[in-house]
């Protein structure tokens, strides 16, 4: 049952291109300005280490944020478990699919 609230905003011509099938002009603002033009970047390509080097990399940075209090010991030792049952369980699938 609508409320008057629903009613009224409903018959003010609010919220009304979404009840009459339209589609609001992904280029217009709620307030019918147009938006301005968004600047194009492109990401450069990081070659992130794999291995054993991305192991290292990995397991060094979160003891060092450990380390310095950027995160509690408590949590950084969930992450490493989370980390290690997730490599575990990848290894795993790969050595069933190459099968």
């Amino acid at each position: 049952m609508p409320t008057s609230s629903t009613a009224r905003r409903g018959s003010s011509g609010r919220g009304q291109g979404s009840q009459n099938g339209r589609k609001a002009d992904a280029n217009v603002r709620h307030n019918g300005k147009p938006k301005p033009p968004m600047p194009s970047m492109s990401m450069p390509r990081l070659r992130v280490p794999g291995g054993t080097a991305g192991n290292v990399l990995w397991w060094g940075g979160l003891a060092a944020v450990a380390a310095f209090g950027v995160v509690d010991w408590p949590v950084a030792a969930l992450i490493g478990a989370g980390t290690w049952v997730a490599e575990r369980h990848a290894r795993q699938s790969a050595g069933d699919h190459a099968a």
